[in-house]
């Protein structure tokens, strides 16, 4: 069953206002529960998968509803949304999204994430393999490194290893109950901890082909994070997003967006535009684009 709202989500940059306008809320009823999701476009289907803020509508979402039909389900608990019974781990929520793709899609479809989404699009590609047909990690959670510095959650700290554009970064339009919503979600989920053990565990099980998208100055998810996904992934290819940190689709929108959409559409015959290229500091260091 399927029942239509309204409410606002977090746009990024006043420009899009009106591209954002064509995502519809619903709400879905699972088996489990209820989750709320955004659709627009036409297409070929794809999951995008939110970070630990909260629902976005940025600008990879934007650009893949041109020529794909865009699913971006709210993981619950998030934006006001009632918790699922049961479900209170990352893996969980993956099952969850399975759910919604068996009621709602039908098939296997390709699925988006960053962040927390990346480490939940992780999880269903090795618990629900026969739900993804390819996959984008963009800045994924769960691989820090165990000697890295701390995680910052407020102040400078925060600003420096979220943006290399802070000036990009958008107004806060939600709510404070809204905001209080998703930090409680959070830690509902566990998603402070840097390090999925289990997830670093059990990666390389990935049979999907896999993009993996790190920001050259990413402080959150380091490159030694990204490349150890790299590593364990057989069907992947890694790409260092220049001049962006974790918030890679707030510092570099359009050059993330790009990269997405002719990945999905371009499969195994995906190739970087040698003129987006920029040389790589040493031999061994994936391309940066």
């Amino acid at each position: 069953m399927i029942a239509a709202l309204s409410p606002p989500l977090k746009l990024v940059g006043e420009a899009n206002m009106q591209d954002s306008r064509e995502f519809t809320r619903k709400t879905a009823r699972l088996s489990a529960g209820t989750m709320d999701y955004f659709v627009a476009g036409e297409g070929p289907d794809v999951i995008c998968l939110h970070g630990a803020a909260g629902a976005e509508i940025r600008s990879v979402a934007l650009k893949l509803r041109q020529k794909f039909r865009v699913w971006l389900p709210i993981v619950p608990g998030y934006e006001s949304t009632p918790l699922v019974e049961g479900v209170n781990t990352i893996p969980g929520v993956a099952g969850l999204v399975s759910q919604f793709i068996d009621a709602l899609i039908g098939k296997r479809c390709e699925v988006v994430g960053h962040s927390m989404g990346a480490r939940i699009a992780a999880w269903l590609a090795i618990l629900h393999q026969d739900k993804v047909e390819q996959l984008v990690l963009m800045a994924p959670a769960g691989f820090r490194p165990l000697d890295a510095p701390p995680l910052a959650f407020d102040g400078d700290g925060f600003v420096r290893q979220m943006y290399a554009h802070p000036e990009r970064r958008p107004a806060e339009t939600r709510s404070t109950a809204a905001i209080e919503s998703n930090r409680a979600a959070m830690r509902h989920y566990g998603v402070g901890k840097p390090r999925d053990e289990e997830l670093v565990a059990r990666v390389g099980e990935i049979g999907a082909y896999t993009l993996i998208l790190g920001g050259a100055k990413d402080e959150r998810v380091p490159a030694e994070a990204v490349q150890a996904v790299k590593s364990r992934i057989r069907r992947s290819q890694l790409l260092y997003i220049y001049d962006a940190a974790h918030a890679m689709e707030i510092d570099q929108p359009e050059r993330v967006a790009s990269l997405v959409e002719d990945f999905l559409l371009r499969g195994d015959a995906f190739i970087v535009n040698a003129g987006m290229v920029r040389p790589p500091a040493a031999a061994d260091v994936p391309t940066r684009v």
